[in-house]
């Protein structure tokens, strides 16, 4: 068995760092704010004729630094880490955490200045300014903290919504392959009973074991490819029974890609569909060529055949094709591309796979049907 949950990844370290730090994702912006606030600084003390000084420029570039720690790094944190406790305890818990931690850092960033300050010959009281600091910084950074926090909150669980709708849409399209491939069989065995009953008694074991793969393959978000190519050799296996010596199978599949995890039942439709429209129809039958291979770093997953002659009706707007793009789309976006055309004298479906980086021995660059 093979655990659904590594579609969604484990919890790696940039993933903790994003859920402890949550405005790591505006790292730019904060970037160009300490630059801005340095640039500041220094500005000011070319204006009042102090850049000489080293202990100024030293200055100028750690206030800024501990501040913007304080409040976008450090503020948020006792918010986040008491956010999974059950209310009201998240809220008490989360505020006692916050007063005492803003207050203490709160404390500590006019030191950090003044040790700074005292050395280039500044004399303040550092009394009024700790008192300053810890009657307006202090509440301010709790007051921030929290709302950066809320914000990321509220994030976490719209992603976490739009995660579960998108395997919700996942489901559907995939479900919606399993009666598709049911009832396409079933014709077929009608035919059979009338006509071999052996043979039909035959294609009743391949259609168990056809449907127990597919129904073990729609608990998973992804597979490791080996198990299409047994759910495509299961469905081939029905459909010899039935097409007998006018269906001619060549695999040209390269094993070293059989451990890619992929979504499920990208190639059974594309194989249903050209023994459908391709084989079925011709009376001599034809060549079906199912092929995996690796190219530039990407995979092509192909089906030729050399039945009849492709129509392009059949090519982009068949329900099993438009519910095939739907999935590569949810799955890959961009990353994926699926392409029914004429190839030399039949008809490919070529589904290549822009994002999936593979390491093979050998490259081939001869496609399927000798194009």
């Amino acid at each position: 068995m093979f655990d659904e949950s590594k579609e969604m990844g484990p919890l790696g370290s940039a993933n903790l760092w994003r859920s402890l730090f949550p405005l790591a994702r505006n790292w730019r912006v904060i970037g160009i704010t300490y630059v801005l606030w340095v640039a500041f600084l220094v500005y000011g003390l070319w204006a009042s004729h102090r850049i000489g000084s080293g202990w100024w420029w030293a200055s100028a570039v750690s206030a800024p630094l501990t501040h913007i720690t304080a409040f976008a790094w450090l503020a948020p944190l006792p918010w986040i880490l008491t956010r999974r406790l059950r209310a009201p305890w998240k809220f008490i818990l989360g505020f006692t955490l916050s007063a005492f931690s803003c207050e203490a850092i709160a404390a500590l960033l006019p030191i950090i200045d003044a040790w700074f300050l005292a050395r280039a010959g500044v004399r303040f009281s550092l009394g009024k300014v700790l008192e300053i600091y810890i009657s307006l910084v202090g509440p301010a950074m709790m007051i921030v903290g929290g709302l950066v926090a809320a914000r990321a909150y509220s994030e976490e669980r719209r992603e976490a919504s739009e995660a579960e709708a998108q395997i919700a849409k996942n489901r559907l399209l995939q479900g919606q392959v399993h009666p598709h491939v049911l009832f396409n069989a079933l014709n077929g065995l009608a035919e059979l009973i009338h006509k071999d009953a052996k043979a039909a008694e035959r294609a009743v074991r391949h259609l168990s074991d056809l449907l127990r793969r597919i129904l073990r393959a729609s608990e998973h978000m992804r597979l490791p490819l080996r198990e299409e190519r047994k759910i495509v050799a299961d469905f081939l296996a029905l459909e010899a029974i039935r097409l007998g010596t006018r269906l001619r199978v060549v695999w040209e599949w390269d094993e070293g890609l059989d451990e890619i995890e992929l979504p499920p039942l990208l190639l059974q439709p594309l194989v249903e569909n050209a023994i459908k429209h391709g084989i079925a129809p011709s009376i001599p039958g034809g060549e079906l060529v199912i092929r995996a291979r690796a190219q530039d770093g990407a995979v092509f997953l192909e089906v030729w055949n050399s039945g009849m002659p492709f129509r392009e009706t059949e090519g982009r707007n068949g329900i099993g094709v438009k519910n095939l793009r739907s999935r590569l789309a949810l799955h890959f976006g961009s990353e994926a591309t699926l392409s029914v055309g004429p190839s030399g004298e039949g008809t490919l479906a070529c589904i290549r796979l822009e994002a999936i980086q593979v390491e093979c021995g050998h490259e081939t660059t001869e496609g399927p049907g000798r194009r």
